[in-house]
C-alpha cells in the first residue's frame, strides 16, 4: 500500500468503462484468432463437431461408408448376393446349393463333407441368447432334427461390430454313431431378426481344422442387414450392396 509523501507514485485504479473496453478487445482478439485458425473451443472438438463425453463424435453423412466386406475376397471363393435374407456372404467356388427359401440359404462342399447355411429369422426372438435357446430346444427334439447326445457351449463373441454368441454342439445323427461338430454364430438384426452363420462336418481331426478356417474366413466377408443386387461374385463385381 502507497501512502502520501513516501516517494512511491500512486497507482490510479481503473474504471467499470475501461475494464470492459479491456474485455471487449481481448474477446475480438479471441474471436479473430478462431476465425483465421480454426482454434477448437473445447477439448479438441471442431467448430460444429462437438464430442459428448465418452462418446465419439458421429460422422458426418458424407463419410459413413457403405455396406463392404472387411477383407478382400480370397482366391477360389466367391461372394453370395441374398437379397431375400438381405445379406451377402462368401463361399469357396465348388460348393452347391441345396436350399434356397425367404428365411435360408444353405449349401455344401463338392463331397458333402461340409455343410454351411446363412438364416435371417424372428422364430425364437429377437436376441441371440434367444434364438439360441430355441434353436437348442429344437435341435434336442431328435424326432424333427434327427440330432442325438447333444453336448454345446455357448460362447460370448463379436460379429459386424455386434455383440454375439458363439454356439458350438458336439453331436450325432439318430441313426448314425459318427460323431459330428456344429458351429453357429448367432447376431441380432434389424426389425426383430436374429442371422445364423452355420457350418457343420464331421468330427475328425482334419475337417474340424478346416471348418475353424471356413468359419473365419466367412465371419470376414458377411454381411447383414444390407441391401444387394446380382448373385455372386467371383473375383468380378456382378454382386453390388446399395447400404444398409
Amino acid at each position: 500500500m502507497s501512502g502520501a509523501g513516501d516517494g512511491t507514485p500512486s497507482r490510479r485504479r481503473m474504471s467499470a468503462g475501461e475494464m470492459a473496453a479491456l474485455v471487449s478487445a481481448a474477446a475480438a482478439v479471441v474471436g479473430l484468432l478462431l476465425a483465421v485458425f480454426g482454434v477448437p473451443l473445447l477439448g479438441g472438438s471442431s467448430p460444429g463437431r462437438p464430442v459428448v463425453d465418452g462418446a465419439a463424435a458421429a460422422p458426418a453423412a458424407s463419410d459413413t461408408p457403405q455396406a463392404s466386406p472387411s477383407l478382400p475376397l480370397q482366391k477360389g471363393w466367391r461372394r453370395i448376393a441374398a437379397p431375400d435374407l438381405r445379406a451377402a456372404f462368401a463361399l469357396p467356388d465348388d460348393w452347391t446349393q441345396d436350399v434356397d427359401s425367404a428365411i435360408q440359404s444353405g449349401w455344401s462342399s463338392p463331397a458333402e463333407e461340409h455343410a454351411m447355411s446363412l438364416k435371417r429369422d424372428s422364430s425364437y426372438g429377437p436376441t441371440p441368447k434367444a434364438a439360441v435357446a430355441g434353436q437348442l430346444e429344437w435341435y434336442r427334439d431328435t424326432p424333427e432334427s434327427s440330432m442325438a447326445d447333444l453336448k454345446a457351449v455357448t460362447r460370448p463373441t463379436r460379429q459386424n461390430g455386434k455383440e454375439a454368441l458363439l454356439l458350438e454342439i458336439d453331436y450325432h445323427y439318430a441313426d448314425r454313431s459318427e460323431a459330428r461338430r456344429r458351429v453357429e454364430v448367432f447376431v441380432a438384426g434389424k426389425a426383430g431378426h436374429v442371422y445364423q452363420l452355420l457350418f457343420d462336418t464331421v468330427a475328425t481331426h482334419e475337417r474340424l481344422a478346416e471348418q475353424k478356417e471356413l468359419l473365419a474366413a466367412a465371419r470376414a466377408q458377411l454381411l447383414i442387414d444390407t441391401s444387394v443386387r446380382g448373385r455372386e461374385e467371383a473375383g468380378g463385381s456382378d454382386m453390388s450392396t446399395v447400404g444398409p
